[in-house]
């Protein structure tokens, strides 16, 4: 569950950093371009899954601390994107990859 959180806190993040006027990045998917040209859509997908997210963190830890685990893990993921997106770390493949590694180790680990 909560590498599910962070997916989409991860997802979330880079939908809303994706409708700044100053942020540009040459090889953007053609989904991105079309969401950056509608940022009101963005923005209000970004605001749906921010808002999933921290409800699936209130479900599995409770009010308070799930609140403050949201609030810990959508600036964990901010500052990933901010540190790797001008190095291009991030690429589709390795966000699924790590993804899947993180949800097969939640569940096996049990």
């Amino acid at each position: 569950m909560f590498s599910t959180i962070c997916l989409l806190f991860f997802v979330a993040f880079i939908l809303w950093m994706n409708t700044s006027k100053r942020i540009t990045w040459q090889e953007k998917p053609e989904l991105l371009q079309r969401l950056a040209k509608d940022s009101v859509r963005s923005k209000y997908i970004s605001s749906v899954l921010m808002l999933m997210a921290t409800s699936l963190s209130v479900v599995q830890l409770g009010f308070g601390s799930g609140l403050f685990a949201a609030i810990l893990v959508l600036m964990c993921m901010g500052s990933l994107i901010v540190l790797f997106f001008p190095f291009r770390y991030a690429g589709f493949p390795w966000i699924i990859g790590t993804y899947l590694v993180c949800f097969l180790m939640e569940y096996l680990i049990r």
